[in-house]
């Protein structure tokens, strides 16, 4: 039976990739500070290494792993949280595989990391390189956005408050996919070798959005009046270029600055694949996979089927 760590296990991803893996019998290990209720602890195939101290030196603690499967991410997107989280956690993690001769590692990255210009973004990239010269066979897997993602603006709507949006809503485009549908892809991996040593884009079934097809469709499936309100993405420029001015003098700006940089990225750049000839983002060379539509998710939401997870980070999405 397979042996499998699931680094961020209590993320987003992570914690699917946890529950995926145990429904096809895969022996799963994870780390975590505090044990979530999203785990049976109660199954055998479930080990949980806990994390007691502030240091990394509970990855010491790993024995017998045949495959390393690594859903971690910085939560600010932050210089310093990269760094520690993106590069250097996994970066353990990767040697700490290469020590006790696990043969695969297999890497959640993000599509974004194409045109970076972003902290998270050069660190992620870092890692990835450590990883395809590091002699393991990797797989990197780089999602186009999350059904979480595209939910922030959810309660908002349903209070008769506008769907926001930059520009005229259409500036760019993504093909989200379902926690389930990535999780099961991850998994796939394992077993699949054409998926080895390979950067592998995905997206869900087939559903380019730009930002105003997402408000529509909230706007549908909740039956709520549509209300639309715009805002230019130099208005992201000013409030960055006010904010620089105040780093010097503050933390709390300095930290602003990069989450405006950051938006600014999400509200100019699509989730899909860059075609360098073209010199654009092409949602017909995006692969896509599984079943779920964020259309779905919206009317399970609705009728209560499962609770709305907000990524607060997005919801100007």
């Amino acid at each position: 039976m397979t042996k499998i760590f699931v680094a961020g296990a209590t993320g987003y991803i992570g914690k699917n990739v946890v529950k995926s893996a145990l429904e096809q019998n895969f022996k799963v290990v994870i780390a975590t500070r505090k044990v979530s209720a999203d785990f049976d602890l109660k199954d055998q195939n479930l080990k949980v290494v806990e994390i007691s101290k502030s240091d990394n030196s509970w990855i010491e603690n790993l024995q017998g792993i045949d495959v390393f499967i690594s859903c971690l991410a910085s939560r600010s997107g932050e210089p310093k949280d990269a760094r520690s989280v993106d590069f250097k956690l996994n970066k353990l993690l990767l040697e700490k595989a290469k020590r006790i001769k696990c043969s695969q590692f297999i890497l959640l990255s993000a599509i974004c990391v194409q045109k970076p210009r972003l902290a998270f973004q050069f660190e992620k990239l870092a890692f990835e390189k450590e990883l395809k010269k590091s002699g393991l066979n990797f797989s990197i897997i780089r999602p186009t956005a999350y059904f979480k993602s595209l939910s922030g603006q959810i309660e908002n709507i349903k209070k008769g408050k506008p769907y926001v949006y930059f520009g005229n809503g259409e500036l760019t485009q993504c093909n989200p996919i379902s926690e389930k549908d990535l999780s099961l892809f991850i998994l796939s991996c394992v077993t699949d070798k054409n998926k080895w040593r390979k950067i592998l884009p995905i997206g869900g079934p087939n559903q380019s959005l730009t930002p105003k097809n997402v408000g529509e469709m909230l706007f549908e499936v909740f039956e709520v009046t549509p209300k639309y309100k715009s805002f230019p993405t130099k208005l992201l420029d000013a409030i960055r270029l006010l904010l620089l001015i105040a780093a010097p003098f503050s933390s709390w700006a300095k930290s602003k600055s990069e989450l405006i940089k950051i938006a600014k990225y999400y509200a100019t750049e699509s989730m899909l694949i860059w075609d360098e000839n073209k010199l654009c983002y092409d949602p017909f060379k995006t692969p896509s996979t599984g079943e779920d539509t964020l259309e779905q998710y919206f009317h399970a939401i609705k009728k209560q089927r499962i609770e709305l997870e907000i990524d607060r980070d997005s919801k100007l999405y």
